[in-house]
């Protein structure tokens, strides 16, 4: 039953079917851009149509870039790297970090002026870990807080490659470098803490980049040009991540979920469920676009509590985490996550919002700087806030399987940032 913009879900005695999930979020984004800087038409079939992604594509728009969207498929007219045009107005990234991020390293090697802004969340999310690289190789950046949040003003100019350490692990960060140095002169060498997801790195080499990659860092050459790209995107793990939650912790369950990506920079998600006690088997396993893919079968489990600490871990998992911890209120025993302070600056305080959640639902948790601790009970029922965060709804949505009563998330259109489909598709497995 939906209410305004609350959704209320029962509980249900089984989930049961096959889906698909729409193209990967991250990816896609990446698709987007590589094909604005790579001379000539570059198509992409299964485009995640969401708001985050058409931010960059509004954004790359402003800057020049012809992009047709029909369906779930794009042609982008690329004019190579140097080929945008001074947009007239202020670029707007919404609700996402990774177009502003991203989008920065571009801006970053135009002879022109730029101004990028985002919505009240995007503006309160850090910048200065992509401002201080840019800067670094030549960039005029200046924005509030000494260029730590938007809005930002770039004077972009042609910048050198530097060796750069970043001190936190960034997917965002070190595409929005590597992109930027494609319109720079020299190497650039990016170090990473632990290793992040590599999409922009597959997605280079295979539009003719050479990328040398090593456990700590990335190399390459800048001045290279990308060839126009000709692929499909798969499944996004982090979607397929919440019909995995709801059915593990179900009361009888048997989900296919196929054509899901299954970047090992996106997994561990898989680890941490097999740390808990439980599992989901991995089907028809493939390459696609240089991106292993798989079908996942997911019957339930009873989990335990458990620590999860491990760094590399964290930032395999990091858009997982809510959903962890909202599964831990169904495992027997306490699940601690630590080393996850970055969950404090995603579209919401994701630490704060998942314990808030989970003590309205009458589960024991508590916060602490880098992470919390959920103690396993009974998921009681009541209404919870998504704080405009489409994780932290479906999260919750997920959590209704199995709870003792009703549901209801408010502001649980925040899903469509991601997943506009997510609610048909929930749906169609609690009608079984």
């Amino acid at each position: 039953m939906t209410t305004g913009d609350q959704q209320t879900f029962a509980p249900v005695e089984r989930l049961e079917g096959s889906i698909t999930v729409p193209g990967d979020k991250s990816i896609s984004h990446r698709a987007l851009f590589i094909g604005a800087i790579a001379p000539g038409i570059s198509t992409i079939s299964n485009l995640l149509i969401a708001h985050d992604t058409m931010s960059t594509a509004h954004c790359l728009r402003l800057l020049g870039t012809d992009i047709e969207i029909k369906g779930t498929d794009a042609v982008v007219t690329g004019k190579g790297i140097f080929g945008f045009r001074e947009p007239s107005g202020v670029l707007d990234a919404g609700n996402s970090g990774t177009t502003a991020r991203i989008i920065l390293g571009l801006l970053s090697t135009q002879d022109f002026f730029s101004v990028l802004t985002g919505d009240d969340s995007l503006r309160t999310r850090p910048m200065k870990r992509i401002a201080i690289p840019l800067t670094a190789m030549g960039s005029v950046i200046d924005g509030r807080d000494h260029a730590n949040y938007l809005p930002f003003s770039v004077r972009g100019r042609r910048l050198k490659g530097i060796d750069y350490t970043m001190p936190a692990a960034s997917a965002q960060v070190k595409t929005g470098l590597m992109l930027a140095s494609l319109g720079a002169k020299g190497t650039m060498i990016i170090r990473e803490p632990v290793p992040t997801r590599d999409h922009t790195e597959r997605m280079l080499a295979a539009s003719g980049i050479d990328v040398k990659v090593s456990d700590s860092a990335v190399v390459l050459a800048c001045s290279q040009k990308p060839l126009p790209l000709t692929m499909a995107v798969p499944g996004d793990f982090s979607s397929a991540a919440f019909f995995i939650g709801a059915g593990i912790i179900a009361r009888t369950a048997d989900i296919l979920i196929t054509n899901v990506g299954i970047n090992p920079g996106r997994t561990g998600f898989i680890d941490i469920l097999k740390q808990m006690g439980g599992s989901v088997e991995l089907l028809n396993t493939r390459f696609e676009a240089g991106e292993p893919v798989a079908d996942i079968r997911v019957r339930p489990a009873q989990l335990r509590g458990t620590v999860i600490e491990d760094r590399s871990l964290i930032v395999r998992a990091i858009d997982e985490l809510p959903l962890v911890a909202v599964l831990a209120a169904f495992a027997r025993g306490t699940t601690t996550i630590k080393n996850a302070e970055e969950l404090r600056v995603k579209e919401s305080d994701r630490i704060k919002t998942v314990v808030d959640g989970l003590l309205r639902l009458g589960i024991r948790a508590r916060e602490f700087r880098d992470g919390m601790s959920i103690e396993g009970g009974v998921v009681r029922g009541g209404t919870v806030s998504s704080f405009g965060d489409h994780r932290i709804a479906m999260a919750f949505a997920a959590a209704s399987v199995s709870a003792a009563q009703e549901i209801s998330i408010d502001n649980f259109s925040a899903v469509n940032i991601s997943f506009p489909g997510f609610l048909p598709q929930f749906t169609s497995l609690r009608q079984a």
